[in-house]
Parts: C-alpha cells; sequence; structure tokens
C-alpha cells in the first residue's frame, strides 16, 4: 500500500526530486552525491534517507514520477476519441512525440546511456520505470481501440513496439545528439506518417 504523506512531507520530497533530477542530468550519475542533492534541496541528507534507501531509489523515482505524469493523458486520450481509430492514433503519437522531445527526458536518457555500461542496474531501473510503463499504457489504448471496433490490434504490445520506434526517428535522434532539425522529417511528418502505417496495419477492413 503506497503511504500517504503530509502536505509538508510531500513538498519536501518533490524538491528532493528536483533537486536530484538537476544534479543527475548536469553531473552525470556516478559523480552526483547525496550531499550534493542534500545541498541543492535544501534538506539534510537525512532527510533523503528518509524518502528514499539509496541512489538508485532516489533515480527511479525521478524516471517513474516522469512516467506517471504522462499516465493520465494516454490513458484519456482513448476515451476523448471515440469512433475515429486515426484521431486516437494522432493523439497519442502527440503525447509521445512531445514525451521523447522534451529536453528533461532527453537529458535524463543521456545520463543512463553513458552510465549503463558501469551500472547495469541503472539501466534496468530506468527500463522499467520508464520505456517499459509507458508502453504498457500505449498497449493498453491500443487494446481498448480493438475492444471499441476502431482498430484491429491482436498484439498490443508488438503493435506499441512498432508505433512507437517509427516515431522515435530522425527527429528524435537529431535532438538526442544536439544536432540541428532537419528540414524533412517534421514531428508532425512523422506523427502522420506513423500514423498512416498503423492505419493500414491495424486499421478496420472496409
Amino acid at each position: 500500500m503506497t503511504k500517504v504523506l503530509s502536505p509538508r512531507s510531500a513538498a519536501k520530497r518533490a524538491a528532493i526530486l528536483d533537486a536530484a533530477q538537476g544534479c543527475f542530468c548536469e553531473q552525470g550519475y556516478a559523480a552526483t552525491s547525496m550531499d550534493m542533492v542534500a545541498a541543492s534541496a535544501g534538506v539534510s541528507k537525512a532527510t533523503i534517507y528518509a524518502h528514499f534507501a539509496n541512489k538508485d531509489d532516489l533515480f527511479g523515482a525521478i524516471i517513474c514520477r516522469r512516467c506517471d505524469d504522462q499516465a493520465e493523458g494516454l490513458g484519456g486520450l482513448v476515451l476523448a476519441a471515440k469512433g475515429d481509430g486515426g484521431t486516437a492514433l494522432t493523439a497519442i503519437a502527440r503525447v509521445l512525440m512531445d514525451l521523447f522531445l522534451a529536453p528533461e527526458v532527453m537529458a535524463l536518457y543521456r545520463v543512463v546511456v553513458a552510465e549503463s555500461p558501469r551500472h547495469p542496474d541503472l539501466a534496468r531501473i530506468y527500463y522499467e520505470q520508464g520505456p517499459w510503463r509507458g508502453k504498457q499504457r500505449v498497449a493498453e489504448a491500443l487494446a481498448a481501440l480493438d475492444r471499441q471496433g476502431q482498430l484491429v490490434v491482436p498484439d498490443p504490445w508488438q503493435a506499441t513496439d512498432l508505433f512507437v520506434n517509427m516515431l522515435r526517428g530522425e527527429v528524435f535522434h537529431r535532438a538526442l545528439l544536439g544536432l540541428e532539425p532537419a528540414e524533412r522529417p517534421t514531428a508532425e511528418t512523422t506523427i502522420a506518417e506513423s500514423v498512416r502505417v498503423m492505419l493500414a496495419a491495424y486499421g478496420r477492413p472496409g
């Protein structure tokens, strides 16, 4: 059962997470210490350990919070797109693209990629709390569209994998590497083409 925090304790926890995210993104995972996070958050190190068991737990909570921020929106998109699979897919794709290109998400992703050879547990935490949970939400949305008769999706997880990887194309990789955006494809043309391919594969016949 999730522990209910008092408003004061919840505010401290949020401040710790904000400070830790800034430290991880600016200094890297290995160089960030709990002392550094405590100083940035304006709390004692004992206060951090009252909320988080260790640095891995703290990093996992950051990823989990970011994913939770998107989960409700993804679930609501299906309900808002009744009777039109293309509209639903486009709305989901826009939420995903905004998530993929968000500067804070990019920064955390770079930290994990840089540290994963030395800290495989960090990569596992990131994958389980971030991409896996996010893909699970999208798969649930596609399954709901299938049940509503808007799409035909025999394997929602496989369809999600294809959809996500189409969206994480050139636009995403140029942003990840800090390169200037190309004239084409743009985020919008990537979304439109990904939705077109999904409808060709999973749209209702006739």
